[in-house]
């Protein structure tokens, strides 16, 4: 299943409660290294974390202890511009087990902020980390980033089937042509395209019709909404990875059995052609408490 190597598991939910469809809160130790072993078997080798994600590094660390026969490809990423990088860096080494492969600032704001980023610089060449980069929100920030001295090598950034506006702004091309990775994540728009149509409609009634018209291209071809993101995420020639977050094992073999499905490029442009852009839905950050 080569594929599969381009599926980075996200780990939010390792480390505390996650996704607006999570009715299990943080997921068990037990039911984490089912995920893992199930991900490493498939040729899945990244995980994705960050210093606010709760426990999760803690989590992962747990699992990699027992489980040192495995190298894994560890990408972290840091909040925090008020105290130093490097102790904080050593922080999550400690709490992993091993050396995270990728260090990430989690904002532009703090990624182009100079002081910080001599600090990663030294950061990388004392541990030899291999790449450095920034998770971003909007348009805005990664031309924020893209204007500023310090290139990365890896942006994160959201896409999915609803929120196609970085693809349609060609965004993505023009990472790709600086040389730059770029990592999907909010493949499911976290979690939203999984909440039941009375909770949609409740909370979210703007995105009703265009998530109907999502579902309906889907079926007419035997897909699920969330087997058309992944599949179109993962088609993309500009991106390197694309970062699922799962609650059990059993939900990554539901998306490993989504990979191994063959799907006609037209689905897609029917898909492309429904046009959203509501910022207040597709930014997990505006929306309303329940």
């Amino acid at each position: 299943m080569w594929i599969s190597n381009k599926i980075v598991i996200g780990t939010a939910q390792f480390g505390m409660p996650y996704g607006i469809a999570n009715q299990n809160g943080k997921i068990h130790e037990d039911e984490i290294a089912a995920i893992l072993d199930l991900a490493r078997e498939s040729g899945i080798d990244t995980l994705d974390t960050a210093k606010t994600y709760g426990t999760s590094e803690e989590a992962i660390g747990k699992y990699l202890r027992k489980h040192s026969q495995h190298s894994w490809e560890i990408c972290t990423k840091i909040s925090d511009g008020n105290n130093s990088l490097l102790h904080q860096f050593q922080d999550s080494i400690e709490k992993l087990s091993v050396c995270p492969t990728a260090l990430l600032a989690h904002s532009a704001k703090l990624y182009v902020d100079e002081t910080f980023h001599k600090e990663l610089q030294s950061v990388k060449e004392k541990h030899s980390i291999r790449k450095t980069g920034v998770s971003l929100y909007t348009e805005n920030e990664i031309k924020q980033v893209l204007k500023s001295d310090f290139k990365p090598d890896i942006i994160q950034l959201p896409l999915n089937i609803l929120d196609t506006r970085l693809y349609h702004h060609d965004i993505l091309h023009q990472l790709a042509q600086e040389g730059i990775e770029i990592y999907v994540r909010s493949a499911f728009l976290q979690g939203l395209f999984y909440l039941p149509a009375p909770e949609l409609k409740n909370r979210f009634s703007d995105v009703v019709p265009h998530l109907k018209k999502l579902k309906s291209i889907a079926a007419d071809s035997g897909y699920t909404l969330t087997e058309l993101s992944l599949l179109w995420l993962v088609s993309l020639e500009e991106v390197s990875k694309v970062i699922i977050g799962v609650d059990k094992a059993s939900h990554l073999e539901v998306h490993l059995h989504t990979l191994e499905k063959k799907i006609d490029a037209g689905v897609f442009k029917e898909a492309l052609s429904v046009h959203y852009e509501n910022e207040s839905v597709l930014n997990p950050s505006l929306w309303p408490e329940k």
